[in-house]
């Protein structure tokens, strides 16, 4: 599974004509939290992989293996709950290894993430200049990437109306939120193993907040393009008009505290020392529990369209 959206295609599991119980599966809370934490994993990597290839990260066994460890954790989630047989993870990447033998094509672009991955964990000796451990880097960052495109792309075959032109963009947005989230976690680990504070002016710093900046527009296509199907249908009171449309939009805009906001606060704020970490800690934190929430909130404002 992957990031904010992975989950079996949209396109087989269709139970209706306008895919209506396949999209709103994908908004349970289960599969939300694993798919964001799997989004994230990659994320992660894709950072270090691209920090690695470029020689900007701190020599140390230790400060390789932490975010790679970590990275697992959150990218195996998913594949562990396929394994475990849990009713919310029937496949991982289109892919049950209880029963099938052979992944698909989605979860051998998957699996090829783990190569480079292990590839690092063998390489990394304390120093990260060798020419090998770079481009295991380089390849680390590309599978990721690629597992989250080709996953996102996968998950948009079927989507209706509106919500449809917006799949097409779904990759870059899929990228956008695990690079953020995968950032602030990467942030982290070079807070605990580093001690010195990174400058506000940091490019590393400035490039993240820009990311910020991309992933608070995917969010408002992403609720543009629900609005735009409402409209269609004539239904637009199910998602922004009458009582519910001051709720919706309160909770909108504390999600986005949560996922963006907080975040790009405390990366502004650039704490030293010990808070640092625990600057690093929170808004890793915020983030994830706040692009969980927005998965869950969407998927009500789409419940409700339905209902309507």
């Amino acid at each position: 599974m992957a990031e904010p959206n992975e989950a079996p295609s949209i396109a087989s599991a269709q139970g209706r004509s306008d895919g209506g119980g396949a999209l709103l599966s994908l908004f349970s809370p289960p599969i939300v939290v694993v798919q964001t934490a799997s989004a994230t994993g990659y994320g992660l990597w894709m950072v270090l992989g691209t920090a690695l290839a470029l020689g900007l990260y701190p020599d140390g066994r230790g400060d390789v293996l932490a975010p790679l460890s970590i990275g697992l954790v959150l990218v195996g989630a998913g594949l562990v709950a396929t394994c475990l047989r849990l009713p919310f993870a029937p496949e991982w990447h289109g892919w049950n290894p209880v029963r099938r033998m052979m992944p698909t094509s989605e979860g051998m672009i998957a699996m090829a993430t783990f190569l480079p991955m292990l590839a690092l964990g063998g390489l990394a000796r304390g120093g990260n200049d060798f020419w090998a451990t770079r481009l295991a880097g380089a390849a680390l960052m590309l599978c990721s990437l690629a597992t989250l495109v080709y996953t996102a792309r996968g998950d948009s075959r079927g989507l209706p109306g509106p919500l449809a032109s917006v799949a097409n963009a779904l990759p870059l947005g899929r990228t956008i939120s695990a690079l953020f989230a995968g950032g602030l976690w990467f942030w982290l680990c070079v807070a605990l193993q580093v001690e010195t504070s990174i400058d506000p002016l940091n490019p590393w710093r400035l490039a993240l907040l820009g990311v910020a900046l991309a992933l608070g527009l995917v969010e408002g296509m992403r609720w543009r393009a629900l609005r735009q199907l409402a409209e269609e249908r004539g239904k637009t009171e199910a998602i922004s008009g009458g009582r519910g449309a001051v709720p919706l939009l309160g909770w909108r805009v504390g999600v986005a505290a949560l996922a963006v906001g907080i975040p790009s606060l405390l990366l502004i704020a650039h704490p030293s020392g010990a808070m640092q970490s625990l600057a690093a800690g929170l808004a890793a934190l915020s983030c994830v529990v706040g692009q969980c929430l927005e998965q869950r909130l969407y998927g009500r404002a789409y419940a409700r369209l339905l209902a309507s």
